[in-house]
């Protein structure tokens, strides 16, 4: 058993799991990602990030499920831009809310059948009692992730997830509020630590970072970390100065293995 443990759920690419494992050794990642096209792609820039560092990244598993409120087998909608890929549909009114991003992005052009688990399900078969840090990012999907976590609904320590502002101009069906997580963390005994735009561009979503305040001591987890690195990393598009600083990282990894 694992004592220490943060959940990736919604992988996509891997970067903020692998991120997270880099920055934090003494933790383990579990990452769930529904999307089987992206397993590969995952492995991969895993190796690619060992290589970067020359050492091996072994506090992190990957699992190809998505995770829910419920255990069953169910449709995965797979859009043109696989960021957008989710269980729910895209809103009927995508063409107002998000004009001009249907045809460029935001269209079904697969539907697969997946496992869907819960969290409550994964934690009582590997026998995990506190999730330290929760990452989600399951495309208006993320409140039934934290629903699924049925008796461990109290026992997450701190995260992160998006919402959207409201339903009507949400980019799915039946999206989750960012009053209906305030109403959930209200209900089972967290706070609101800040509430930012996902980005610049888009004001329908909203990130949502929380923490449990009945832990009054958590474990310290290193949650900053460049993402323009690691995508730079992963694109094969670093720069000197990544190059130069890797190589002494490198040096220092082997010396000390």
């Amino acid at each position: 058993m694992k004592n220490k443990i943060i959940f990736d759920v919604g992988a996509y690419d891997g970067i903020d799991g692998l991120a997270l494992a880099i920055k934090n050794p003494n933790f383990f990642i579990y990452a769930f990602e529904a999307n089987p096209s992206l397993i590969e792609r995952i492995n991969l820039n895993k190796v690619l990030l060992e290589k970067r560092l020359g050492k091996r990244i072994s506090n992190y598993k990957l699992f190809n499920k998505a995770v829910s409120n419920e255990n069953k087998t169910g449709d995965f909608l797979i859009s043109k831009n696989p960021t957008g890929s989710s269980l729910k549909k895209f809103s009927s009114d995508l063409d107002r809310t998000w004009p001009g991003y249907r045809d460029t992005q935001f269209h079904v052009v697969k539907k697969i059948n997946i496992d869907i688990i819960t969290l409550e399900k994964f934690c009582l078969e590997n026998e995990i009692k506190e999730i330290n840090y929760l990452h989600i990012d399951t495309q208006g999907n993320d409140l039934n992730v934290l629903k699924g976590l049925g008796k461990f609904r109290r026992n997450v320590h701190k995260g992160i997830l998006e919402a959207a502002i409201n339903k009507k101009d949400a980019l799915y069906e039946d999206n989750h509020t960012l009053e209906e997580v305030q109403n959930y963390f209200d209900e089972y005994g967290y706070k609101v630590v800040s509430i930012d735009p996902i980005d610049n561009n888009i004001k329908n979503e909203v990130n949502i970072k929380f923490e449990n305040k009945k832990v009054n001591n958590p474990y310290k987890i290193n949650t900053k970390y460049n993402s323009r690195y690691f995508f730079r990393v992963i694109n094969n598009k670093t720069y000197l100065k990544d190059d130069i600083k890797d190589f002494f990282l490198r040096l220092l990894n082997t010396f000390f293995k």
